[in-house]
């Protein structure tokens, strides 16, 4: 199992470390520093969308043999936490790996928690993209918060939904561990706020399908505790 904290610059890794979040990011958060509450921030398993390479969005594939595998991988790997009550986005993707990750539980779907909708561009790859949307397409990675999808979700709203979102579910679990299970749109966004990086930054943080991120908010410190654990599965 690899821990890793997030980087300044793409592609570094720190061993061990603690971040130091600068006085900007932490006014959002501010309130969530007056007690301990530790959050497992898990994407969902493998599903065929992700295994082609295509933009699934608010689309709603099922896990594949393999993200199944993953997921029952990870079950193992959570055992010796304590969680106490977990949320997931409603989507089937992430409500099946929740519920193979945490068979005991019932799980609280938050609409929320969702993936970003990537209108037109979802069910496409990279390829069919630049075939059928070159300009538009490369326009809205260089600024995703600018460039309106046709049909899609406009970037701000899509921040604002996940970072409202996410003090709430925490409020409600002082002194607790709890688990949210989500996709890769939202883990950037939380996890670009808890590094205090603007989103200009959001394309360089990436989380694999079926691996956690640990995030302390612990009582009385400016600080909070990131690190990546990223999950071990074998193929089939």
């Amino acid at each position: 199992m690899e821990n890793r904290l997030l980087s300044p610059r793409k592609g570094e890794v720190n061993q061990g470390a603690i971040l130091r979040l600068p006085k900007r990011a932490l006014k959002d958060f501010l309130f969530l520093r007056v007690f301990m509450t530790r959050l497992l921030l898990i994407r969902h398993g493998q599903t065929d969308y992700n295994l082609n390479k295509r933009y699934c969005g608010f689309s709603n594939p099922p896990l594949n043999v393999f993200g199944i595998s993953q997921a029952e991988s990870l079950a193992k790997q959570l055992k010796s936490f304590d969680v106490t009550a977990v949320y997931s986005s409603d989507l089937l993707r992430a409500v099946q790996t929740a519920e193979i990750i945490f068979p005991k539980f019932q799980i609280k779907t938050v609409l929320d928690f969702r993936e970003f909708n990537f209108g037109i561009f979802e069910g496409l790859n990279y390829d069919e993209l630049i075939e059928r949307h070159r300009g538009l397409y490369q326009d809205w990675i260089r600024d995703p918060s600018n460039v309106l999808i046709p049909n899609g979700e406009e970037f701000r709203e899509f921040r604002k939904r996940v970072i409202s979102a996410l003090p709430f579910i925490i409020s409600l679990n002082r002194n607790k561990t709890i688990a949210l299970v989500t996709h890769s749109g939202p883990i950037r966004l939380i996890l670009c706020e808890a590094c205090g990086y603007g989103l200009e930054r959001f394309w360089e943080v990436d989380h694999n399908n079926a691996a956690f991120t640990i995030i302390d908010y612990p009582q009385g410190m400016s600080l909070i505790v990131v690190s990546i654990k990223e999950s071990l599965y074998l193929p089939t």
